[in-house]
């Protein structure tokens, strides 16, 4: 009995060994925004659109604040739609790849990889909210990116665009 129990102790050792060292030489900051976004990912997974509630999302996963407070109604509800026809590229790869098999991490761990090029540049000064996500077997293969607010850690946009060379986030202060 007492070796079954040091086994145990020792293996549980090595899995929190590893879960440390995968976010060795991240901030509190990442870790916190790291957080959310697995929540936000546990939360859609697996539901169908009409099963996830707006209101959820925009409380405690997706800064839509400043949509939210805007004078114009029109604007508000038109911004909403643009937001439910969207969420759509933030839930494809959790829907095709399922979400055991995705994770992200910290765009500043990719400076040596063609999707860290933007933050050397038109969106330097976002680089610390932005992370990267990718299977994870193929870590140096990136799907995309991941752009988070820094004061609330929600997530802000999902979807970088590349137009004449320029890229950027879309984001819904844009529709």
């Amino acid at each position: 009995m007492k070796k079954i129990i040091i086994g145990i102790l020792i293996s549980t050792s090595f899995f929190c060994f590893g879960q440390n060292k995968k976010i060795e030489n991240w901030t509190e900051k990442e870790k916190i925004k790291y957080q959310k976004l697995i929540e936000l990912a546990q939360y859609v997974n697996g539901k169908e659109k009409s099963e996830i509630s707006n209101d959820i999302l925009f409380k405690k996963y997706i800064e839509f604040d400043y949509v939210l407070k805007d004078t114009s109604k029109i604007r508000i509800e038109k911004r909403i739609q643009s937001f439910d026809t969207l969420f759509y590229y933030f839930r494809r790869p959790i829907d095709s790849l399922e979400i055991k098999n995705l994770d992200a991490k910290p765009v500043r761990f990719y400076k040596e990889h063609k999707i860290y090029k933007p933050f050397n540049n038109e969106l330097a000064g976002i680089k610390s909210n932005v992370f990267v996500y990718f299977i994870k077997d193929k870590p140096e293969n990136p799907k995309g990116t991941l752009w988070f607010d820094e004061k609330s850690n929600k997530l802000i946009a999902w979807i970088l665009l590349n137009q004449g060379g320029y890229r950027y986030f879309l984001s819904f202060n844009l529709l």
